[in-house]
């Protein structure tokens, strides 16, 4: 297939790899998802593609490409294989919903691993409607997660932010990524519950870029950004809510709390008053 062989080919390009890459396109229990294996690698990524009512995923005699469920994304596969971890990318179906049906994708792609290979680290991340199946398996199941990044989600889905009990984490890596254009879902809804989580969690993370809703506009500086996060090279000591990105308990850009946001969708108004005050100290980094 040709994404395999472009992917494949920018992990030559990218990386001096000593071990062999495994690619595999695999039907479990009636779902398809690609296994992604580099040598000895003995950690995992499971990451949840968007747009998971898309027409396209009717067809489930289709064999979806790698290019196709990652927006045109070049960087998540050779940059996470590099850091020590392989990937699990499972394609939507009518069972494999994960914003419907979570429970059951948490249950399907945990067994498929604990029977494919054995990882001492799991890690859960997620695009858009991925991100957003991401949060709910990742609070719903924390115990069996080292952590948690959303891309562009939306964790208001069905209310199911309301039901989250952020205090039970305290030693997680969890991120929540963003874009400034983001026409579908504004950061605003990700940055409440960046303050909520990082009240317990030191290193719960919050970054914003330039850019629309699409994975494709993650480049190599973020991807690597999300990688140092997710293995623990970017640390956090302190707990307060700053609605900024925080490096080492440090501000490394402060975000503002968009007053139509407020407007257009009666959200978020506290957080919009909060944000007013640190404004005050913080609006110019």
């Amino acid at each position: 297939m040709k994404d395999i062989i472009l992917v494949l080919s920018l992990l030559i390009s990218t990386t001096n790899f000593s071990q062999s890459i495994d690619t595999m396109n695999v039907n479990f229990r009636g779902n398809d998802l690609y296994h992604i294996k580099k040598g000895t690698n003995s950690r995992v990524l499971i990451f949840l593609h968007g747009g998971v009512n898309n027409p396209l995923f009717d067809d489930t005699s289709k064999v979806f490409e790698l290019d196709l469920l990652l927006e045109g994304n070049k960087y998540l596969i050779p940059l996470v294989l590099k850091s020590g971890y392989d990937l699990v990318i499972p394609v939507t179906n009518d069972s494999m919903n994960w914003l419907t049906n979570h429970k059951y994708c948490y249950e399907n792609l945990l067994d498929f691993i604990d029977s494919s290979k054995t990882y001492d680290t799991k890690f859960i991340s997620g695009f858009s409607d991925g991100g957003t199946g991401s949060f709910k398996i990742f609070y719903d199941y924390p115990d069996s997660f080292q952590g948690l990044t959303v891309f562009n989600g939306y964790p208001q889905h069905e209310n199911f932010y309301q039901k989250v009990n952020y205090e039970r984490i305290n030693n997680k890596m969890i991120a929540f990524f963003s874009t400034f254009e983001d026409k579908r879902i504004p950061y605003e809804f990700l940055l409440t519950e960046y303050c909520k989580q990082k009240k317990t969690n030191a290193n719960t993370f919050f970054y914003v870029k330039e850019g629309a809703h699409s994975f494709d506009e993650y480049m190599k500086k973020e991807i690597n950004l999300f990688i140092q996060i997710m293995t623990s090279k970017i640390n956090n000591t302190q707990n307060e809510p700053i609605h900024a990105y925080m490096k080492k308990d440090e501000v490394q850009e402060f975000y503002p709390f968009r007053k139509k946001i407020c407007k257009r969708y009666g959200y978020g108004k506290k957080y919009y008053l909060i944000n007013k005050e640190q404004a005050k100290q913080y609006k110019n980094k």
